[in-house]
């Protein structure tokens, strides 16, 4: 008796968007930030700092200068955390 495939109900990409959360831990590269945005979302994507492995300085620089509109900014560094780790 052959099996039954199931139905998928969305696209596997939208499991990832929300089903996967990334952080910007070690990885100071403007073109991965934005390739990680567009894979699964703004909404899925955290700042973050691996100390004292790495400096301070060079991961808020990073995040300064990233290129993302201000609303994305404040989503980064702290609202997706706020909202996935449920601080508040």
């Amino acid at each position: 008796m052959p099996l039954k495939q199931s139905q998928l109900k969305k696209l596997p990409s939208e499991y990832f968007g929300a089903n996967i959360a990334i952080t910007t831990s070690d990885v100071f590269s403007h073109e991965a930030l934005v390739a990680a945005i567009h894979a699964i979302g703004i909404d899925n994507v955290m700042f973050s700092i691996d100390y004292p492995f790495e400096r301070t300085e060079a991961a808020v620089e990073f995040l300064r200068t990233a290129p993302l509109a201000p609303a994305d900014k404040a989503k980064v560094p702290h609202e997706n955390a706020e909202r996935i780790l449920r601080l508040k």
